[in-house]
C-alpha cells in the first residue's frame, strides 16, 4: 500500500487559510474555491491567483483500503476528546468530527477523512467502556 502524505496546499485549502502565489515572482494572494459535492468522499478545491492569473485544481487520494484499525480510531479520538486536531494515521490530513443524530440520546459521530476518504462511524463511549 503507498502512502501519501496530504500536500501542505490541500491541509490550507481544508482549513481556509490565507495562501500565496506558488508562481515565481509573484506574490499574489490566491483565492481557494471548494468545487467537491457533498456526496464526495474526498474534498476538491480550485485554487486562483488574482493577481498573475495561475490557476489549478486539487483533489484528495481517494484510498479507503485498508480502513481505520482499532487503534487508529481511538488514536483518532483520544486526540480529539484531549481537544488537538487528530489526523488520519495514512496520509496526515486532519479528521473530520460530525455528531450524528442518534434515537437513542448516546454519542454517535462519523469520523471522515477528506484526503484518502476513509470514514467511519462509532458509538461512545464504547461498548467495551461501559463494562
Amino acid at each position: 500500500m503507498k502512502m501519501v502524505k496530504a500536500p501542505e496546499a490541500f491541509i490550507h485549502a481544508l482549513h481556509k487559510k490565507p495562501m500565496t502565489c506558488p508562481t515565481p515572482d509573484c506574490s499574489g494572494s490566491v483565492a481557494v474555491e471548494e468545487c467537491s459535492r457533498s456526496t464526495d468522499r474526498v474534498k476538491s478545491f480550485r485554487l486562483h491567483c488574482e493577481q498573475c492569473d495561475w490557476h489549478e485544481t486539487m483533489t484528495g487520494d481517494e484510498q479507503v483500503d485498508p480502513p481505520w484499525d482499532e487503534g487508529s480510531l481511538m488514536e483518532i479520538t483520544e486526540e480529539h476528546l484531549l481537544h488537538l486536531e487528530p489526523v488520519c494515521p495514512y496520509d496526515q490530513a486532519p479528521v473530520d468530527f460530525h455528531s450524528l443524530p442518534n434515537p437513542r440520546r448516546r454519542a454517535r459521530y462519523r469520523i471522515t477523512c477528506f484526503f484518502c476518504g476513509r470514514q467511519e462511524e462509532l458509538d461512545w463511549p464504547p461498548e467495551e467502556a461501559k463494562r
